[in-house]
């Protein structure tokens, strides 16, 4: 019994491996993570710190964002998900800019 070949693996087994392209679906659910990631961080277990009540959702939706950017950017290079790929790019660099903005503020406001 001879062995099939694969219509995707034509390389052999040193061929390149094609992975699903979820980067477009990443990017967008790293999106409303970083929406969501004041109550993403509640369910963390407390720290009795000053630094993780006050600052921990604030750094979340900065690293969440810049994930989702990530990702995104990574979706650009399939034309079947270019699409919603460039939507979750403009929305997660918004988030990124609006919380870098605001992290600005923040410490300019503070003594």
């Amino acid at each position: 019994m001879e062995p099939r070949p694969l219509p995707h693996y034509t390389e052999g087994e040193y061929g390149a491996l094609d992975l699903p392209d979820g980067w477009h679906v990443a990017s967008l659910a790293f999106f409303a993570a970083s929406l969501a990631a004041r109550f993403l961080v509640r369910l963390l277990p407390a720290g009795h710190s000053y630094f993780g009540r006050v600052f921990l959702p604030g750094i979340a939706v900065l690293v969440l964002a810049a994930l989702g950017l990530l990702c995104g950017l990574l979706g650009l290079r399939k034309t079947r998900s270019r699409g919603i790929a460039k939507v979750g790019v403009f929305l997660n660099a918004t988030v990124l800019v609006l919380a870098t903005l605001a992290v600005i503020v923040f410490f300019r406001l503070m003594p």
